[in-house]
C-alpha cells in the first residue's frame, strides 16, 4: 500500500485531501500545527520550521502532499516573517522527502505567484503583467506580495529537486481561490464579482476552484506519479463575472496577447495540459448558478 505524508492536514485543502487520499485506499499520515478531530487517520501535531520534525513522518512514505504555509498575504505576522517561514518550511519538507527516498512531491503554490498587484476598479488603468491569454500553468512569476513571493521561491526549490532527481515526480499546484458549497454567498460577495470588483484581483483571470476539484488533483498526481517538474494552473473553466469573455477582455485585459481570438476563447484559463496528462477535469462549476445557500459567512 502507497504511504502518503500530507502537512497541512487540518487545513480546509488538507483535510479534503486526506479524505480523498484515504478513501482511494492510501495509507495516509497527517500532520499540523494545529488540531482537529475529525480526519479520518491520527493527525501528528508538528512544527514544520523544524527540519529534523519532518523525517518521523516522511520516512517510510512513497508521496510527500506539502500543504502547510501561512495561507495567504493577510496572515497575522510579518511580511518578513512570512517569507522566511514558508520557505523554511518547504525546504524542510522537500529535502526530507528526498532523503527518505520518496517518489512523488506534491506543493501548494497558488495563482498569486503570477497575479501582479491589480486589485479592484481603481487598478483598471495599470499595464497587466500576466504574459498571455488563456492562462496556464506555464504562465511566467510576476509576484505582488511577500506570500506570492515565497510561492515563487517553493517552485524554485521544487525545479531544484527534480533536476538533480530526474525520476522524482515534483508538482507545484498553482490553485486558485478554494471554495466550498457553504461558503458560496461569501465568495460571491468578497471577491467583488460583476461591477463592484472590490476585492478581486484582476491578473488571477477571476479563477476560483471547489476545494473537492482542488483534492482530486492531488489524488491524480499522487496516483500517477509522473517524473520531472510539473507546474499546473487547475481552476473551473467559467468566470463569475457575469459578462462573455470578449467583454470580460476587453475591459479587463486589453493589451494581453492572446493565443485564441477573444470570440473563440472558450475559457480564461486553459486547463487542457492537466486534462492530457492528469486525466483530471474540475466537476464543481457554474458559481453563480442556482439560488444563494442559506447560512453565516465564515469566520
Amino acid at each position: 500500500m502507497t504511504t502518503v505524508l500530507v502537512t497541512g492536514a487540518a487545513g480546509r485543502l488538507g483535510s479534503q485531501t486526506v479524505s480523498a487520499l484515504c478513501e482511494a485506499g492510501f495509507e495516509v499520515r497527517a500532520t499540523d500545527i494545529n488540531y482537529r478531530r475529525d480526519l479520518p487517520v491520527r493527525l501528528e501535531l508538528r512544527d514544520l520550521l523544524d527540519g529534523r520534525a519532518v523525517y518521523p513522518l516522511a520516512e517510510g512514505c512513497d508521496a510527500v502532499v506539502h500543504l502547510a504555509n501561512h495561507p495567504g498575504p493577510h496572515s497575522h505576522v510579518s511580511p518578513q516573517q512570512l517569507y522566511r517561514e514558508n520557505v523554511s518550511m518547504d525546504i524542510n519538507v522537500f529535502q526530507a522527502a528526498v532523503d527518505v527516498g520518496a517518489r512523488c512531491i506534491v506543493f501548494s503554490s497558488s495563482v498569486q505567484a503570477m497575479a501582479g498587484t491589480r486589485h479592484g476598479p481603481d487598478d483598471l488603468d495599470k499595464p497587466s503583467c500576466l504574459a498571455y491569454l488563456p492562462i496556464d500553468g506555464d504562465a511566467p512569476c510576476c509576484p505582488g506580495n511577500t506570500y506570492a513571493l515565497s510561492k515563487e521561491a517553493g517552485e524554485n526549490q521544487l525545479r531544484y529537486y527534480a533536476r538533480l532527481h530526474p525520476e522524482l515526480c515534483c508538482a507545484a499546484v498553482r490553485f486558485p481561490f478554494l471554495f466550498h458549497d457553504r461558503y458560496r454567498r461569501w465568495f460571491r460577495r468578497m471577491a467583488g464579482f460583476g461591477r463592484r470588483l472590490r476585492y478581486a484581483n484582476l491578473d488571477e483571470g477571476f479563477s476560483y476552484l471547489h476545494v473537492e476539484d482542488a483534492a482530486s488533483l492531488v489524488l491524480a498526481i499522487v496516483q500517477k506519479t509522473t517524473p520531472g517538474y510539473h507546474q499546473l494552473f487547475p481552476a473551473a473553466p467559467d468566470t463569475p463575472v457575469g459578462k462573455p469573455l470578449p467583454e470580460i477582455i476587453e475591459e479587463f485585459y486589453p493589451g494581453v496577447p492572446l493565443r485564441v481570438p477573444a470570440d473563440e476563447m472558450e475559457s480564461l484559463v486553459d486547463i487542457s495540459k492537466i486534462e492530457a496528462d492528469w486525466g483530471w477535469r474540475p466537476e464543481h462549476t457554474g458559481v453563480l448558478s442556482g439560488e444563494d445557500e442559506e447560512g453565516k459567512e465564515p469566520a
